[in-house]
């Protein structure tokens, strides 16, 4: 009987061991994009942006970033968000950590590496996001972990319903008697 209690209890151990690497990967996984957002490439984002004439949401992020992580979990974990995105913008993700000397395309037609468009697109700290229009051009930028799903629902009526074209952001939420949800 004393034989069998050691490679028992090694099994447990075993299991429990598999069970924690599991869980690891499966938190760094997530902390790269948000589960169930086909996001793609910025650079790709802005020639669909322009061939489909819609906006652009583009996250900036990183891999394992923990902040990104709290707002995937927290914010872009909402169904009704990822389904308006989706039918709305086209979906871009920024990686502040990629190739610093990757060409990155720039509204205008101009290149820039990562590392210069970085700052360029005040595209850190993150998460952070911007919205562009078609043709790549902000509109709206905003950042922080703790913005919540109805800070974005916002961010889509002004721009998804076209309004930039009309109003400043500002006017925007003040002519719905809407207050900028911000961030705690």
């Amino acid at each position: 009987m004393t034989g069998t209690f050691p490679l028992a209890g090694a099994r447990r151990w075993l299991r429990a061991l598999a069970a924690g690497i599991l869980a690891a990967l499966a938190t760094a996984a997530s902390a790269e994009l948000p589960d169930g957002w086909n996001f793609v490439e910025y650079n790709q984002a802005l020639k669909l942006a322009k061939q489909q004439g819609k906006p652009v949401f583009v996250y900036y992020g990183f891999n394992k970033c923990p902040y990104c992580v709290y707002v995937n979990k927290h914010t872009f974990s909402s169904e009704e968000l990822r389904k308006t995105y989706h039918e709305r913008y086209v979906l871009a993700y920024f990686d502040i950590r990629g190739n610093r000397e990757d060409p990155i395309q720039l509204a205008d037609g101009s290149q820039m590496p990562r590392g210069d468009a970085i700052k360029h697109l005040k595209a850190s700290p993150v998460p952070a996001w911007a919205f562009l229009d078609a043709q790549g051009r902000e509109v709206l930028a905003r950042r922080g972990s703790r913005t919540k799903v109805n800070a974005f629902k916002q961010f889509d009526a002004y721009v998804g319903g076209g309004e930039y074209k009309k109003v400043s952001f500002e006017a925007f939420l003040a002519s719905r008697g809407w207050v900028e949800e911000k961030v705690e």
